[in-house]
């Protein structure tokens, strides 16, 4: 496994997810949700995601991936703005209502959807009795649609290397030049 082939990977799963949310493939007017990825988070790390969310102003959804790669993501996390804090959400699940609706993310006590203006948007959590058939369907698409996700060319990508600053990003054209 090469590190073009674990990015390539890390960044399929990302672009399916932000696909089958329903969000933009293109940067909406202020541009209210980052999609990212990289290895589980840790209570710490999770603060540098909100440090992120607090000097970026976009909430994220996080997909997390542990070694081999190309195996996979194991979940997603998200972190949404609040009016004075970032609430961090380690655990979601993906949720689709039906074949054709789109994905929607679960937490602990509501539903997450891209709503008007392209802005992560919460509402009441679906009947319990209709939740495991819906993540089903949702992890069914999101597999489907990263596996026709691949060798995308994502312009304006950055990495954050582990414990560094959003302004230490580095551009992954770099990294890709560099591999």
């Amino acid at each position: 496994m090469t590190i073009q082939h674990s990015i390539d990977t890390m960044q399929a799963w990302t672009l399916a997810l932000r696909r089958i949310l329903g969000y933009p493939e293109f940067a909406p007017i202020g541009n209210p949700v980052a999609f990212a990825s990289g290895g589980r988070k840790d209570p710490v790390e999770a603060l540098q995601i909100a440090a992120i969310v607090q000097k970026t102003g976009r909430d994220v959804v996080f997909v997390n991936f542990d070694d081999p790669i190309p195996a996979g993501p194991v979940g997603v996390s998200l972190a949404t703005r609040n009016t004075l804090l970032v609430d961090w959400h380690p655990e979601v699940q993906l949720y689709a209502a039906s074949d054709n609706a789109p994905v929607e993310l679960l937490t602990a006590g509501h539903r997450w959807f891209v709503g008007p203006r392209s802005i992560l948007t919460a509402a009441a959590l679906p009947p319990q009795a209709k939740i495991a058939r819906g993540v089903d369907r949702a992890m069914r698409r999101w597999r489907e649609t990263a596996s026709q996700s691949h060798r995308v060319d994502l312009t304006g990508s950055v990495f954050i290397p582990a414990g560094a600053a959003y302004a230490d990003a580095v551009p992954m054209e770099e990294l890709r030049r560099a591999a």
